[in-house]
């Protein structure tokens, strides 16, 4: 590059980069002239000088330094409490006896033992707010003691306690805001003034920092699906929720839903995230207000859908359609798990039908057992008369339940102890004692105990049958008593062997029997099956409205997935009241009370483990859509809605003013709406506490009324 001197004279080809210094040097060492201007403004530059006398300066200083911040850990407690001690030095002084301030107090204790006093304006601002920063951390301190003590004291020191980091940098600012102001010539007022917003911006410090800190996790922390799972599944176990049950398409919503809260690792409210995975898993959609279940909210959501329903602005009727959209959910989900093919009669019909089909099928086998038994060769054996006679005697006479013995069967016994049936007026004829003639009576045993209320009969009628099995078949001739060869096939079985094979089909025909007609008592639902009940109110009576009993007799003799569609449609209709899908609006506490009627014990009956949550689903979703919490005032009547509604259509007919009002206060309530509605993340988050805002500045405000208005100190 080229120069051009004071004088005129260039200099040609001067590298880039030369300052004003190494260009003087260079002409000097030339024996040149330098302008004189050049020689005063471009003192030899000496920055490894300059640099050591700044190191000595600062090491000189570390004891003076030292001796302030003592100074000011002195002073700041000291002037902090004269919140309290003040009030009471103020009597004495209008008594007549002379005090000083406590902060006066331990300045002139400091100055005793020779601690240094700030100098410069730097030093003064820097002594204000650390005075505010240790005042504060005194009064924490004696704060959180406090906060141990029962009663009123105690929660008067916890709430003194709360946010200590925005206590602290809320007084550092205002210490510092106050000093610069008094520094700056301003009044008391004026420094209140300043101390105040410092006090302010400062408390909003730690708010400021952690908001940052969540945007830097969003950006930078990045989760994959499987990680949010597992963060998703740990919040949801903790609100009683298996995260393995919602299906996938409600988890990627949840991912989407929660992936700012997760990356930036804030606080997740359980239940609030239980509510949101239920609405996605039937596919409703939520308010905040449905999620937090927040009184408050769900009021404003309310009126708001109210008001915009009652509006002819679109724009405004967004929650309104919302409101009708999860409604006509609710119904489809309970149409898409089969309610609208649910129809009690065919159900009943069904279920009627396969009870009398099953009951046909026992029938059939009986007969065809009872007809092979009756086909056996052995129903002429012969049983021991005396074994039994001996047998029945013992059995009744150790009961005494004798006299109790229905006649007809009393008279057949006797006929077989007599080997004697009457015949005519006065003669008899022998009573043969086979096993034809014993199956015959335990056949009429069997029907006389089912017929029987007399519990003495059916006890004696036991014991017979009890003697007839116990009866041994008479010993037979030997067919081969010399035990001859003979050709195998030729030697006929023994009559004792012919007799027991008797016996076993008949027993076999009779445990077939006895297992039929133990089936056809065995529920309330089978009998009522086979003795006419009419279809259309069969799956009300024994499952709706029967015990878990009767539920599981149909559950296990009908086909289920008529029956499941009939208690469906059931909870439609109760929860819609009758009406139509069309017209008919979701009562969640209709559903949920018939739904409860019916109990999770007989919907298991029916349904999977999963449809059954699915049902219970429904009906807390439902909940949450219409619930009205304790403390909210939604607008029942509508009458508040109508007003504001028609409102805003008069406000938009006024000439001039209502096309310019009208739409700012529209926009204000889209925007109410669209959070309300779809800004869902949010209400996910933990609530924390929060603390008035002059209970975040009351420490600040101590220090300042005890530091900042004090004397000021003298230089």
């Amino acid at each position: 590059m080229d120069v051009r001197l004071p004088d005129g004279t260039i200099i040609q080809n001067v590298p880039d980069g030369t300052t004003k210094a190494d260009l003087v040097a260079k002409l000097q060492g030339n024996g040149m002239a330098v302008p004189s201007e050049w020689l005063q403004a471009a003192p030899a530059a000496q920055p490894v000088k300059d640099a050591g006398q700044s190191i000595n300066r600062g090491i000189s200083d570390i004891p003076r330094q030292i001796g302030l911040t003592a100074r000011y850990a002195l002073e700041g407690p000291a002037q902090a409490a004269q919140i309290f001690t003040e009030p009471v030095a103020g009597l004495m002084r209008a008594a007549g006896i002379k005090t000083k301030p406590l902060g006066e107090i331990a300045s002139g204790f400091a100055d005793t033992v020779g601690l240094p006093k700030p100098e410069t304006s730097q030093e003064r601002v820097v002594g204000d707010a650390t005075r505010l920063l240790a005042g504060t951390g005194g009064m924490l301190g004696a704060s959180r003691a406090v906060a141990q003590l029962p009663g009123m004291v105690g929660t008067v020191g916890a709430g003194m306690a709360a946010n200590p980091t925005a206590q602290l940098t809320g007084a550092v600012g205002a210490g510092t805001m106050g000093g610069l102001s008094r520094e700056g010539g301003g009044n008391e007022m004026q420094q209140a003034g300043a101390a105040l917003i410092g006090g302010v911006a400062g408390g909003m410090v730690p708010g400021a920092a952690n908001a940052a800190v969540n945007a830097g996790k969003r950006l930078f922390n990045q989760l994959t699906p499987q990680q949010m799972d597992v963060q998703i599944s740990n919040v949801l176990q903790r609100a009683g929720m298996d995260y393995s049950q919602v299906p996938e398409r409600a988890r990627q919503s949840l991912r989407t839903q929660m992936q700012d809260a997760l990356r930036a690792g804030q606080e997740l409210d359980p239940a609030a995230v239980r509510r949101l995975a239920e609405f996605q898993t039937i596919g409703a959609t939520p308010t905040r207000g449905m999620v937090t279940q927040d009184p408050v909210r769900i009021t404003q959501e309310m009126n708001l859908a109210k008001m915009g329903a009652n509006s002819a602005d679109g724009g405004l009727q967004g929650l309104a359609r919302v409101q009708n959209q999860n409604n006509a959910r609710l119904i489809d989900v309970m149409n898409e798990s089969g309610a609208n093919r649910g129809d009690p009669f065919r159900a009943g019909q069904q279920a009627i039908g396969a009870i009398q089909g099953r009951d046909a099928d026992m029938a059939s086998r009986v007969t065809s057992l009872y007809q092979q038994a009756r086909d056996t060769s052995g129903r002429a054996a012969d049983l021991d008369r005396v074994a039994f006679s001996t047998r029945v005697s013992e059995l009744l006479d150790d009961a005494m339940v004798g006299g109790a013995l229905p006649k007809d069967v009393e008279s057949m016994v006797n006929w077989i102890a007599n080997n004697a049936k009457p015949q005519g007026m006065h003669g008899s004829i022998p009573m043969p004692f086979n096993v034809d003639i014993a199956e015959q009576l335990k056949t009429r045993i069997a029907t006389l105990q089912r017929n029987t209320s007399d519990g003495s009969a059916r006890h004696a009628l036991g014991l017979v049958r009890q003697a007839l099995d116990e009866t041994p078949l008479m010993s037979a001739p030997t067919v081969n008593p010399g035990n001859l060869p003979s050709v195998p096939g030729t030697v006929p079985p023994s009559p004792m062997q012919l007799g027991q094979e008797s016996i076993n089909a008949f027993n076999e025909a009779r445990n077939a029997a006895r297992q039929r007609f133990g089936w056809q008592e065995s529920a309330r639902p089978i009998e009522a099956a086979l003795n006419g009940a009419q279809p259309d109110k069969f799956v009300e009576n024994f499952v709706i409205r029967g015990s878990v009993a009767d539920a599981s007799a149909v559950a296990r003799n009908a086909p289920t997935e008529e029956v499941k569609n009939a208690i469906l449609a059931h909870l439609k209709e109760k929860s819609l009241g009758g009406a139509a899908d069309e017209v008919g609006k979701f009562s969640q506490s209709a559903y949920n009370k018939a739904l409860n009627q019916i109990g999770d014990r007989k919907l298991a009956l029916f349904f999977t483990p999963e449809e059954v949550n699915q049902l219970r689903t429904v009906g807390r979703v439902a909940s949450y859509m219409q619930n009205q919490p304790v403390g909210s005032a939604v607008n029942n009547s509508n009458s508040g809605a109508l007003l504001l509604g028609k409102g805003l259509d008069v406000l938009n007919s006024i000439p001039v003013i209502g096309p310019l009002a009208g739409p700012a206060l529209q926009n204000i309530n889209i925007t109410m709406q669209q959070r309300a509605a779809q800004n869902v993340a949010p209400g996910l988050l933990a609530i924390q506490p929060r603390q008035p805002l002059a209970s975040g500045l009351l420490n600040p405000a101590l220090g300042f009324s005890g530091g900042l208005l004090s004397a000021p100190p003298v230089n």
